[in-house]
């Protein structure tokens, strides 16, 4: 037997959602009504409808006396039309079990206006909610409840804290005590980091990546002329002939013996750190943002010999940039960028790409003096440049 009162009540609260008086209310006399040609009154005009008029009429007298509907008929005393009544919405919500859209918008807008970070995105992420809700703007591209919302809000703080790699279901288990949790709101986060930092990523996994939240375990990759020690084992890489590559764990127990060159390269991209074959320089692939560890071997080298130069070899784009500049301040090291200049961008113009919205606008709140100049042409050229793109 279907349950008439629940069918037309669900109707005109759907009806109601989508019109203005769920958001902004109106002066004018708005009515959420179910005319008796819609589609839900099949039944009532059906060849047997016989068998559903009394049922209909029960339900919407019980709706009636629950002063939840009103309810018109014509001369004939068929049905002609269910109106919601607007006063009484809230007991309308609650007969049906149905959650108020209003009331979630007004409890998330509460959470939002109580956070006191200042961890970005989420003081930006929460400034913007709160001026689309109060302009009645949908945000359900970004929240579905309240109770997700404080997820999402928790999850962003603790991976800013995060400096080291650490493993998606590992992280998952220590901040949820579960270790699928965050794989289940892992979108709606990487959806807010992208919007509402300098990320510009599309890609889940390269966005969690720089929070230092990965999917294995990582590697650094280094070469050149260079001497190790790993647990009182020594290795020589010169001798070696080939690219090491040293778990998070190595680096713990890793010293530096020996510097056969006084130069030290970063590397952005693994393709590029794989291409370059220059022996003056010791080379070490960092993956996009550096973590605690790959900062320590950075930090190793620089005590052992103090002369050492240090340079940095990334994109040529804001992304690029702002590596650059996160690992001069996170190291305290004072790298120079190789190959990040306005000469390489004019050698390589056949490889440019153009720039987006998004790259113009954090070139031009970039305040780093070293690319001035090279941002200045990038803005005026509208370009920017890969690393990849670069023949080593």
């Amino acid at each position: 037997m279907k349950k008439f009162d629940v069918l037309f009540l669900t109707k005109l609260v759907d009806k109601y959602e989508r019109s203005v008086l769920s958001k902004s209310g109106s002066d004018r006399k708005v009515q959420i009504i179910i005319k008796s040609s819609d589609p839900i009154l099949k039944n009532y005009w059906s060849e047997d409808s016989y068998l559903y008029r009394d049922q209909i009429h029960l339900s919407l007298d019980k709706l009636s006396k629950l002063n939840l509907v009103n309810v018109s008929y014509d001369f004939n005393n068929e049905l002609e039309t269910v109106a919601l009544n607007i006063e009484k919405i809230n007991e309308t919500y609650r007969f049906l079990k149905r959650i108020n859209l209003k009331e979630e918008e007004k409890e998330i807008a509460d959470f939002l206006s109580s956070l006191t970070t200042k961890v970005e995105p989420i003081a930006s992420f929460a400034k913007a909610m709160i001026k689309r809700l109060q302009s009645y703007q949908s945000i359900a591209t970004y929240v579905d409840n309240v109770d997700n919302l404080k997820l999402y809000v928790y999850a962003i703080e603790e991976m800013a804290k995060l400096e080291e790699d650490t493993l998606k279901r590992n992280f998952s288990k220590k901040i949820f005590n579960d270790s699928k949790t965050f794989e289940k709101v892992e979108g709606k986060i990487c959806k807010i980091i992208k919007d509402f930092s300098d990320i510009d990523e599309n890609d889940n996994d390269t966005i969690l990546e720089k929070y230092h939240i990965v999917k294995t375990p990582t590697f650094v990759y280094i070469k050149g002329d260079i001497s190790l020690k790993i647990n009182e084992e020594e290795i020589n890489l010169k001798r070696y002939g080939h690219e090491l590559a040293l778990s998070s764990m190595a680096m713990n127990d890793l010293s530096v013996i020996d510097l056969g060159v006084k130069k030290v390269l970063t590397i952005e991209n693994l393709t590029t750190f794989v291409a370059f074959n220059n022996s003056d320089f010791i080379v070490i692939y960092l993956g996009g943002f550096h973590n605690f560890v790959k900062r320590n071997l950075l930090k190793k080298i620089a005590i052992h010999d103090k002369s050492t130069e240090f340079y940095h070899f990334g994109d040529i784009d804001a992304g690029g940039f702002l590596i650059f500049e996160d690992l001069v301040s996170k190291t305290g090291i004072q790298f120079k960028p190789y190959m990040m200049d306005t000469n390489t961008l004019k050698n390589y113009e056949s490889n440019w790409t153009s720039l987006t919205v998004n790259d113009k606008k954090r070139l031009k709140e970039n305040q780093c003096i070293i690319f001035k100049d090279v941002i200045d042409f990038m803005l005026k050229n509208n370009c920017k440049l890969e690393q990849e793109a670069i023949i080593l």
